[in-house]
C-alpha cells in the first residue's frame, strides 16, 4: 500500500487555462511536468494545447534547489496549482512543505504568500495530509483539498485570509467513500457554479462536493481510459464544457471527459508526457444561460428539462449493472412515476412510486437485462403527470 501511495502521489502537474471573453476558451493551458518526458519530479511549468494535448517547452522552474531537497523518499514537487485569471496569478503549494506561493504571470516571478499555509507539517508518511488538489472557485476564493479529504482549505485571493473548512462528509448513499485510500486519494478538483466542486480521484472516481456543507456525493467511475491511466489533474474546456485530464503514471495520451456520462476520449496527443495536476480559470456551468448552445445542443451540464432542481438526483451515471438510484430530497409527499425512455421515444421501463413522504428518500430502479446499451432519458412525473425531472443516462 505504501508503495502504491508513493507511486501515485509523487506525481501530478497542473494545467491552467485563461478565459478572456465568456463563451471563448484559450486553447493553451499551463501544466507542471518534469524536465524529461517520463520523469516524476514535478517542478517545471509548461503550456499545453487542450485540443491536441501538445506540450510546449519549459517556461519556469517552480521550486528552487533548497525546496526540492527533503528528508524523504518522496521528491518535494508541485502537485496542486490553481489559476487566478483576474489577477494573472498561478497559485501552488509544494507537496512536502507548508508554503502557499504564486507566480505573477505578467512577470513570471514567484511570490510567497505564507510559509504556514495550513500548519499540517511535517507531512504524514502515508501522504494523507498532502495537497494534490487545488482550484479557484466560482466565488474567486482558492480551494485546496488534502489526499484524505479531511481538510478543505479556502484561501482568499484578495486578502490572503486562509481557513480550514474541515473534513468532507460522505453522502449517505455513497458506494465509495471520499476518504478511502485506494479509491479516493490524489487526482484533482475543478470548480462549478452553484457552490460546487467536482473531484476526480487518482483511481478515476468522481465526486460532486457542495462547498457549503462539504458533502461529497459519489457519481461513478470514468470509462474509456487506458488500463494504466490514473488521473492526476483536470481542467475545464469551456468551449464544450468538457474536462481535460492528464496522468502522472501514464503518458500515452491526454483525455477529454464528459462528466455527464463519465466517458473519456483520447486526444491522440503527439508528444504527451507525464503530468501532475491540471487547473484553469474555467468554471463548469450548472446554471442555464440564455442562448448557451454548443455545437447545436444545449450545454451538456444544463439539466435536460427546465423543471429540474437539486431536489432530485440520479446516480450512478453511467449505469453499469442495469440498475440506478433516484434520490428525493425535500420533495412534496405523494406518488410519482419514473419512466426510462430510449432516444427513439420508446418507454422501456415504468415504475410507480406510491406515497413517497419524508425529507429524504432513495428509490432503486432496475432495468430488464435485455435493455440495450446506449443513451436513455429518465423522467419523473408527479401525480398530475407533470414532468418534474428529466436527465440523460448512459447504459453500459
Amino acid at each position: 500500500m505504501k508503495k502504491f501511495l508513493q507511486f501515485t502521489y509523487v506525481l501530478i502537474a497542473a494545467i491552467c487555462l485563461s478565459v478572456i471573453v465568456k463563451g471563448q476558451s484559450d486553447k493553451l493551458a499551463y501544466v507542471v511536468t518534469d524536465s524529461v518526458q517520463n520523469g516524476v519530479k514535478w517542478n517545471y511549468l509548461r503550456k499545453i494545447d487542450l485540443r491536441t494535448g501538445t506540450f510546449s517547452g519549459i517556461l519556469l522552474r517552480l521550486l528552487n534547489r533548497n525546496d526540492t531537497v527533503a528528508n524523504s523518499s518522496i521528491f518535494n514537487g508541485v502537485a496542486a496549482i490553481a489559476l487566478d485569471d483576474k489577477n494573472k496569478r498561478l497559485y501552488y503549494t509544494p507537496m512536502l512543505t507548508d508554503r502557499l506561493i504564486y507566480v505573477d504571470l505578467r512577470t513570471m516571478r514567484t511570490h510567497i504568500v505564507t510559509n504556514n499555509f495550513t500548519g499540517l507539517v511535517p507531512k504524514a508518511a502515508d501522504q494523507s495530509d498532502i495537497f494534490t488538489r487545488m482550484v479557484i472557485g466560482d466565488d474567486d476564493n482558492g480551494y485546496a483539498l488534502t489526499n484524505d479529504g479531511k481538510h478543505l482549505v479556502r484561501f482568499n485571493t484578495k486578502n490572503n485570509r486562509i481557513r480550514d473548512l474541515g473534513s468532507l462528509v460522505d453522502a449517505p448513499q455513497n458506494e465509495v467513500s471520499v476518504h478511502e485510500v485506494c479509491s479516493s486519494y490524489g487526482g484533482d478538483i475543478i470548480a462549478a457554479d452553484n457552490d460546487l466542486l467536482y473531484l476526480i480521484t487518482s483511481r478515476n472516481h468522481v465526486f460532486k462536493i457542495k462547498i457549503e456543507t462539504r458533502v461529497a456525493r459519489y457519481l461513478g467511475t470514468l470509462t474509456g481510459l487506458s488500463e494504466s491511466f490514473a488521473t492526476s489533474g483536470a481542467a475545464v474546456d469551456y468551449r464544450n464544457n468538457r474536462v481535460v485530464i492528464g496522468s502522472a503514471v501514464d503518458g500515452s495520451d491526454i483525455y477529454s471527459v464528459d462528466l455527464k456520462t463519465l466517458a473519456a476520449v483520447g486526444l491522440n496527443a503527439a508528444n504527451s508526457r507525464y503530468s501532475s495536476d491540471l487547473t484553469n480559470s474555467n468554471i463548469l456551468k450548472m446554471k442555464k444561460d440564455k442562448g448557451d448552445v454548443h455545437d447545436g445542443e444545449r450545454n451538456i451540464f444544463v439539466n435536460t428539462d427546465p423543471t429540474n432542481t437539486d431536489l432530485i438526483q440520479l446516480y450512478p451515471n453511467p449505469v453499469t449493472a442495469n440498475e440506478f438510484k433516484i434520490e428525493f430530497t425535500n420533495t412534496n409527499a405523494g406518488s410519482y412515476t419514473v419512466n426510462v425512455i430510449s432516444v427513439t421515444g420508446q418507454v422501456v421501463s415504468t415504475n410507480k412510486i406510491e406515497n413517497l413522504s419524508g425529507k429524504y428518500n432513495i428509490v432503486k430502479i432496475s432495468l430488464s437485462a435485455v435493455t440495450g446499451k446506449g443513451i436513455y432519458i429518465v423522467r419523473v412525473s408527479d401525480k398530475n403527470n407533470k414532468i418534474i425531472f428529466s436527465e440523460k443516462i448512459v447504459l453500459l
